[in-house]
């Protein structure tokens, strides 16, 4: 098909991250949806704002179906993983465990859902405390079953990946999952820290290194595990800030001078359960009433960063319009706007 220039045609994108729902079944201590419970708004995305995005699945390699709740909630998510494969997409997303009954892991299989990946925070009770409403039972439970029936149906798909959030209060943890995830089917790890700190008393979970000494010292650990993994055939990557001091004293640019966001600015989008189109999860949060976070310590008015809905407008359209092309040169540049240019995302390096 030939689309007209510029507005009508969709872009080429690594991956479109959709939420489905802001729904969930669990209440995890960090989460801004535990955070701003009184003022969260509890939506599921509508079919027909899905059925908007097909003429960009097309030109998606990867459709993530992911947000702020539990994707499995949406009772059409397997319609619309369907929608996706038949574009020729690939699909993931991102579940805490709860759902994945043996029913669900023979359609996550049959519907040939490329990746799913489960949430951890720790590895024992903790993790309960912190993903409260999980448990690490649970979620082994979960991959094993995943696991079990793939070779029951000789499938090598969806791949089992572990999304593990590293807390501070919990570095010691990180050690000794190599030991707890190896052999089990799982075909890659991923360790990230708190990048948006939805309340005061969770500013000590952040891990954002203060100097080169401190972050060459948790590079250092964290380069270990990967190693660990390495030596039982479980890949492990972890990303890590930068600290702000290590760049030049800017922390909206790299060494090289440019902003490295790590979400992929000029490749990638998020389309939040309303249908508005945002660069990434941590610009948008589906709240009643404005919010807070804390940014280098201090608290700050939380600004939701939209560049329009795909309720009103086609994502292409969009997309090539002056305000999000513009956002998007800010970027490459070197000198994003706010609330770009204080996140930590900017920083983000992966060992």
């Amino acid at each position: 098909m030939r689309w007209p220039w510029p507005f009508h045609r969709p872009p080429r994108l690594d991956w479109l991250q959709v939420e489905i729902s802001t729904h969930c079944n669990a209440a995890c201590l960090y989460c801004p949806r535990t955070c701003y419970a009184s003022r969260w708004q509890n939506r599921l995305l509508a079919p027909e704002l899905f059925a908007a995005l097909r003429p960009l699945l097309a030109t998606t390699r990867l459709l993530y179906l992911q947000g702020w709740g539990e994707p499995l909630t949406h009772p059409a998510f397997f319609d619309f993983v369907d929608q996706a494969k038949a574009a020729g997409c690939a699909v993931g997303t991102t579940t805490n465990g709860l759902l994945l009954t043996e029913e669900c892991c023979r359609r996550l299989i049959a519907s040939q859902v490329d990746v799913v990946a489960l949430s951890l925070a720790g590895i024992d009770q903790e993790n309960d405390r912190i993903r409260r409403g999980t448990s690490v039972r649970q979620v082994l439970a979960a991959i094993e079953r995943l696991d079990r029936l793939k070779h029951a149906l000789t499938s090598d798909t969806p791949a089992i990946h572990i999304a593990y959030l590293l807390l501070r209060s919990r570095l010691d943890d990180v050690e000794a999952l190599p030991a707890l995830l190896a052999g089990r089917g799982i075909g890659q790890v991923v360790i990230s820290t708190l990048d948006l700190v939805a309340d005061h008393g969770l500013l000590g979970e952040a891990i954002v290194p203060a100097n080169e000494v401190e972050y060459a010292a948790l590079r250092q650990r964290l380069d270990a595990v990967i190693a660990a993994g390495a030596g039982l055939s479980l890949p492990i990557h972890a990303w890590l800030a930068r600290p702000a001091a290590g760049l030049g004293g800017d922390s909206g640019t790299s060494p090289s001078g440019k902003g490295d966001c790590s979400e992929n600015i000029d490749k990638a989008a998020v389309i939040a359960v309303d249908g508005s189109l945002s660069p990434c999860v941590y610009t948008h949060l589906p709240l009643a009433a404005g919010a807070h976070v804390w940014t280098a310590g201090q608290e700050t008015p939380f600004h939701p960063l939209v560049f329009g809905s795909v309720a009103e407008q086609s994502f292409a359209a969009l997309w090539h319009a002056p305000p999000y092309a513009a956002f998007r040169r800010a970027h490459r540049s070197g000198r994003p706007p706010l609330p770009c240019r204080d996140c930590v995302r900017m920083r983000m390096r992966s060992g």
